[in-house]
């Protein structure tokens, strides 16, 4: 008892280190989804109100604007108190009576919950809110609080059941050590009453069990005794001794894991144990007396022949005889694989008694040796074939081929946007995919042609015996139409292409590899031209191939070498003349070929990882450079171009997230994306998800180069943007070109319908800053304004910056409210000079 009495210690240390990292992680937990919420509902308010409150300021209307604020103390419950000061004066909106705290006050400090106070300029206009953590902290102690209950409850029960279990187990304790002092007192007959729980009830039949063989042993040797005493009366015992050794050699024959067939001089069975029984299906009782032929019954007659020929040398005196990969066919006709050994059984005197034969059964070893040859040369997945039995396979067509004269078609597939859907839709969903594409190649390829999987989403197939390309082609695009058919998974269709890059032998002098390679360079040109195609290897093209190569290669080693450089180019608020950013611009420092603009290197490695290497690199240069310009003008935002492959990967927020935190001096909302409204053609849902969760963490984004998008206005309202990004090339011909005019004002007015900004790009003049402007789009960036600088001249090129009376002269032009009958580039640029 003492041992289960102590058992409450561990276990109650145990339960109170559980416990109280439970508690931990649930108090982090909820404290972490409190906090979250708390802020996000906090950003969300305040974005709400910055947007609400635009209209009324620029009137402006008071009584709008106390509304707005007193709704918002509606809109929010943990909105303390919301203050508006703006050129009209000064208004604000408190709560009259704060939520209680229904929680002690030492919880705070286990749930730190800090107060927001928010400030942020609405134009000239500061916005000021102030949060109170009360309904977070309450929520998260109800959940706690109501955890620990339910945990107290637990514990009782555990603790009152452990108490159970060791009243049961000291009253069966009691009971054994009972039963037990009696039995050692000669009281053979006693016994345990089984009852009670289902240990007591094992452990009094066991005991019971054990009493009852004891007695009757106890009996039996005095009985024994008695009949020993007689039979050394009667002088025998040594039939007896023969008896003996008689059971120890069917005990030991009974007990060995193989099976034992012993036979006399003329081949009849002497003993069978159970294992020989149950492989031949024959009963010990039947099998005695029988020929060992008509027994054991090998499949194969030549075998059969074999073990009787083997057997009548051993009579004879022969050597031991081992015989693997034999079917023994039982006597219910089923067959299994053995491996036996026969030998004689000789006296002392080395005469010939018998023999013995052992057998054993290997069925399952033999498919497991099947099993692992077929894997070393399969696709798990698929089944087809795998790269080293492509190996050979190649290697044996290529030969063919060159002997033959005719054409051998490498061909080498890949699913398009394979790693997309794998990941968006799940692996089980991929792997089925993997398999259906397989089993269509299978199913085309025939007893003719060959197709393996090389890894991936990667197939190889191999077209022999072809005349000429057209046989090629054929083959190839009935191959495709197949592969580009919808793939059923778990009943929904999942829609997937295939590009494919083809090398033909035509009997040169090449090998297998080299051929593969081309098929591999093949179907990189068929992907960076638009997959779902197939292109045929050039050997032309394959040196621009290389040449591609070699200066990805040079990109990348220029990011190691740290030789890119950031330039920016200041962003103007026209009407106010003031700097409100700058947008961050690559540059590479090429130690030979001087500053790189990046249209000449990015487009080598944008369907590549360095891409994302790079986009990283500007993060973290752009955020250091801001973290040194806040104490020249915190209100600057800096603007970062990302390209296409590095936004839509799936850990892109939580990559640019840690980046953020290696700057906590730069607030995230400082911080502007700008994106191609083209990469976001893919997958608008995907592309959403990421921008509304970088939303979240208070970061804008801006549409680059909008207008010139094929799907523009379809996709607008689906893309959670801030700001809209006038193309240079609409902007600069403007004053020239009616269209270019018209495109303008049209994307400044999508802009105000969606109430998004706008920004145009491209402005080389103040004419072209005064249109902007009567158009209704008030900020700009282009050369009319600054080239892009290195980070070590903006400063003193701000401080320099004193043409603000100039834009402003420009800005006080009336607006223009139709184009209709004004010529582009007339009356608007008559009236500006």
């Amino acid at each position: 008892m003492g041992m289960y009495s102590r058992l409450f210690v561990p276990i109650f240390v145990i339960i109170a280190v559980v416990v109280g990292v439970r508690y931990q992680l649930l108090l982090e937990s909820e404290t972490s989804y409190a906090n979250a919420r708390y802020q996000k509902d906090a950003g969300e308010l305040a974005a709400h109100l910055r947007k609400t409150l635009q209209p009324p300021l620029a009137t402006p209307d008071r009584g709008s604007i106390d509304a707005a604020l007193s709704s918002a103390l509606l809109l929010n419950a943990d909105l303390a108190a919301a203050r508006l000061d703006y050129a009209g004066g000064h208004l604000e909106a408190l709560r009259n009576a704060p939520p209680q705290a229904a929680y002690p006050a030492w919880f705070t400090r286990l749930s730190p919950i800090a107060a927001i106070n928010q400030n942020s300029q609405i134009g000239s206009a500061t916005l000021s809110l102030s949060f109170e953590p009360t309904l977070p902290l309450m929520q998260v102690w109800r959940n706690v609080h109501q955890q620990a209950m339910l945990s107290l409850v637990n514990i009782t029960i555990i603790y009152t059941l452990l108490g159970i279990i060791i009243f049961a187990n000291k009253r069966m304790l009691r009971r054994l050590a009972d039963a037990t002092h009696r039995f050692q007192q000669g009281e053979h007959d006693v016994r345990l009453p089984v009852r009670g729980t289902l240990e007591a009830r094992m452990l009094a039949s066991t005991f019971n069990n054990m009493a009852q063989r004891v007695q009757a042993l106890v009996h039996k040797l005095q009985q024994s005794q008695d009949d020993l005493s007689a039979q050394l009366a009667r002088t025998v015992l040594a039939q007896k001794q023969l008896q003996v050794e008689k059971d120890r050699i069917e005990v030991t024959l009974t007990s060995i894991g193989d099976a034992v067939i012993t036979t006399d001089l003329t081949g009849r069975i002497e003993t069978i144990n159970e294992v020989a029984q149950q492989l031949t299906g024959w009963a010990g009782s039947r099998a005695r007396g029988m020929e060992l032929h008509q027994v054991f019954v090998l499949a194969n007659n030549f075998g059969q022949h074999s073990l009787l020929k083997s057997m009548k040398a051993i009579y004879a005196g022969g050597e031991v005889i081992k015989v693997s990969n034999q079917s023994l066919r039982n006597r219910m006709g089923q067959t299994r694989t053995v491996e036996y050994t026969a030998n004689a059984i000789r006296t002392p005197h080395g005469e010939v008694q018998g023999s013995v034969l052992v057998f054993r059964d290997v069925t399952e070893r033999r498919q497991l040796i099947q099993q692992i040859s077929w894997q070393s040369n399969h696709d798990i997945l698929t089944g087809l074939p795998n790269r080293a039995a492509l190996a050979q396979r190649f290697e044996q067509e290529v030969a063919r081929a060159r002997e033959h004269n005719y054409l051998l078609a490498v061909c080498l597939f890949d699913l398009d946007h394979f790693q997309h859907v794998n990941q968006s839709l799940g692996q089980a969903v991929g792997d089925e995919i993997l398999k259906q594409a397989a089993s269509r190649l299978h199913d085309f390829a025939g007893q003719r042609h060959y197709v393996a999987r090389l890894g991936g989403d990667e197939f190889v197939l191999l077209l022999p015996e072809l005349d000429n390309r057209a046989a090629i082609d054929t083959a190839i695009g009935n191959l495709m139409a197949d592969l580009a058919r919808d793939y059923l998974c778990d009943g929904d269709a999942v829609s997937m292409s295939a590009s494919v890059g083809i090398a033909v032998y035509t009997g040169s002098d090449i090998s297998a590899d080299s051929l593969l390679r081309h098929a591999d360079q093949a179907l990189y040109q068929a992907k960076i031209t638009g997959r779902n195609r197939a292109h045929f290897f050039d050997a032309d093209l394959d040196e621009q191939v290389r040449t591609h190569h070699n200066r990805r290669t040079e990109v990348r080693n220029a990011v190691l070498a740290n030789e890119l450089v950031l330039y920016y180019q200041p962003k103007l608020d026209m009407r106010k003349g003031r700097i409100i950013g700058m947008e961050a611009l690559l540059r590479w420092q090429h130690p030979q070929r001087g500053i790189i603009a990046p249209g000449e290197f990015l487009p080598i490695v944008e369907h590549s990882d360095v891409i994302v290497d790079i986009g990283e690199w500007v993060l973290r240069e752009a955020l250091r450079q801001l973290q040194s310009w806040r104490a020249f003008d915190s209100l600057w935002v800096i603007s970062v171009n990302i390209a296409a492959r590095h936004f839509q990967r799936h850990d892109f927020v939580a990559r640019l997230t840690a980046i953020l935190a290696e700057f906590p001096d730069v607030p995230p909302h400082m911080l502007e994306l700008e994106i191609l409204e083209s990469s976001a053609l893919s997958d608008i849902a995907h592309v959403r998800g990421i921008m509304q969760d970088c939303q979240a963490l208070g970061i804008s984004f801006a549409l680059d180069d909008f207008g010139t998008g094929y799907s523009s206005m379809s996709y607008l309202k689906r893309l959670p943007a801030d700001i809209l990004k006038i193309d240079q090339s609409f902007v600069r011909n403007m004053l020239v070109d009616r269209d270019d005019l018209h495109l303008v004002s049209a994307v400044i007015g999508l802009a105000r319908s969606f109430g998004l900004g706008v920004i145009a790009e491209g402005v080389e003049t103040i004419e072209h800053g005064a249109m902007l402007m009567r158009l209704g789009c008030d900020l700009a960036q282009g050369y009319g304004i600054a080239r892009p600088m290195p980070a070590d001249d903006v400063l003193s090129w701000v401080a320099s910056f004193n043409t603000a009376a100039v834009w402003q002269a420009a800005a006080s032009l009336p607006p223009i409210t139709s184009l209709h009958g004004e010529p582009a580039g007339g009356t608007a640029q008559m009236a500006l000079i």
